[in-house]
């Protein structure tokens, strides 16, 4: 009886081991990918997977499902999946060598200090509509020389809703905070602070493909606060006269041959509206404002994208003393790769901004730049950069020259070192007021 058993549980422990054998190998040739075919045969016909059904409204189909572009690059940021979302956070931590820290043309004093700039990014994964957003900071201290304290920093956010086939409404909202730094002709020559102005606002509009044709229609509105100055002796300056809101109403209309470039018109109304009804000058402020634009858009295009304009911006103000504006120019934001390893990116842009100065009705803006990027490697780029920007005001012109270049090492997805040089030289309309300063630059990029 004994040996029977025994025997018994040898055969059973023999079929347990071959099975678990051929339940291995039978899971080893299902990874497999074999090209014989002939052990298929006698299966029986698999049904087609199944596709996500087009839901309509009306008699338009949904659009084709849009999901987040996976990066191939082995060094781009791998990102934190949130949901229908994906964050990509990161914190850059640098020092700032400085030669002229409050930009003197006499006074020169160099000075050391520290900035430290969080920020984070969003983009949806979602088969229809999609959401991108962007919130970053700069927050600079000095640790040697003058005491310079900076705060700047800015969020955005683009919503785009896909209403039929052909139609999507977008939301655009944006915030942003600057600080005008000591040395700057904005502040009065007392100023023992920098001034703090903020904007926010947002954008909502509708957008239709007509075939051949793309229109859309917006309407937005923003909010600009100027902030107080602390001058020396106590005491400060006090901006609320500068305070205003601005509405914007834009028609657009971009024309879709089937080429590479897409011709585009489009017009805008923007007013201005102040807190108060006259300046501290006596001055009234409120404008009405026409801006048009006229240019091309590079689409799928490998070796150029984005766009170039002609632009015309022209402001009328409520007061008889104050002369109307008018400032012809060019927009720009262009990328050339002419080749895998190297890129160039343009941009240019023209504006009028307000300003506070007696007599004075607005400030024309100008700026031109180019940045060319080179890889040594396939983490390592090199690149240089040089922008002009133009300031005319009561018939004189200042010019701002900025130029630097530097190398950026990632050394994975997670740590970028950056060191670099920049160099900003002014030339003022007012005598006395050129300088030069030189900064060196350092930093180190956490992200994930």
């Amino acid at each position: 009886m004994t040996f029977v058993v025994r025997t018994a549980l040898l055969c059973l422990a023999a079929s347990l081991i071959w099975g678990s054998q051929a339940h291995a190998q039978e899971a080893d040739d299902g990874l497999r990918l074999d090209t014989d075919t002939t052990a298929l045969e006698d299966l029986p016909e698999q049904p087609a997977p199944r596709r996500p059904r087009a839901i309509t409204i009306g008699d338009d189909a949904q659009p084709a499902q849009r999901r987040r572009q996976v990066d191939v690059d082995p060094y781009a940021p791998q990102g934190l999946p949130f949901g229908g979302l994906r964050l990509y956070p990161s914190l850059e931590i640098g020092s700032i060598a400085s030669s002229n820290v409050r930009k003197s043309a006499t006074n020169k004093k160099g000075g050391m200090g520290v900035s430290i700039k969080p920020s984070v990014r969003i983009e949806s994964d979602w088969i229809r509509h999609s959401l991108n957003a962007t919130a970053s900071a700069a927050f600079a201290r000095s640790l040697q020389g003058p005491d310079i304290k900076s705060l700047d920093g800015g969020a955005e956010v683009a919503l785009r809703l896909d209403v039929r086939r052909h139609t999507r409404a977008e939301l655009d909202v944006n915030f942003n905070a600057e600080t005008i730094g000591e040395g700057s002709s904005e502040l009065p020559p007392t100023a023992e602070s920098g001034r703090l102005d903020r904007s926010f606002g947002g954008k909502l509009g509708i957008g239709h493909d007509f075939g051949g044709l793309e229109g859309a229609l917006r309407l937005g509105v923003s909010r600009n606060l100027y902030g107080d100055v602390k001058l020396a002796g106590g005491g400060k300056q006090d901006n609320s006269d500068r305070d205003y809101t601005s509405l914007e109403v834009s028609a657009r209309a971009q024309f879709k041959p089937g080429g590479a470039v897409e011709p585009f018109v489009e017009a805008a109304y923007v007013p201005r509206f102040y807190d108060k009804k006259q300046d501290r000058n006596g001055a009234k402020r409120n404008s009405q404002g026409v801006r048009l634009r006229a240019g091309i858009a590079f689409a799928d295009e490998p070796i150029w994208s984005g766009t170039l304009a002609a632009t015309l911006e022209h402001r009328k103000y409520a007061d008889v003393s104050l002369d109307s504006a008018t400032a012809p120019g060019l927009e720009a934001s262009l990328t050339w790769r002419p080749t895998d390893l190297t890129r160039f990116e343009f941009n240019a842009g023209t504006s009028l901004s307000e300003t506070i100065s007696a007599g004075e009705s607005t400030t024309s803006n100008w700026t031109a730049g180019v940045r060319a990027i080179h890889a040594l490697r396939e983490n390592i780029d090199v690149y240089a950069s040089l922008q002009e920007d133009i300031e005319k005001a009561a018939g004189s012109k200042d010019y701002t020259t900025t130029a630097g270049f530097g190398v950026d090492w990632t050394l994975n997805p997670f740590v970028v070192i950056n060191a670099g040089y920049e160099g900003i030289f002014f030339n003022g309309k007012a005598p006395g007021t050129d300088y030069a300063e030189h900064r060196l630059l350092t930093s180190i990029v956490l992200r994930r």
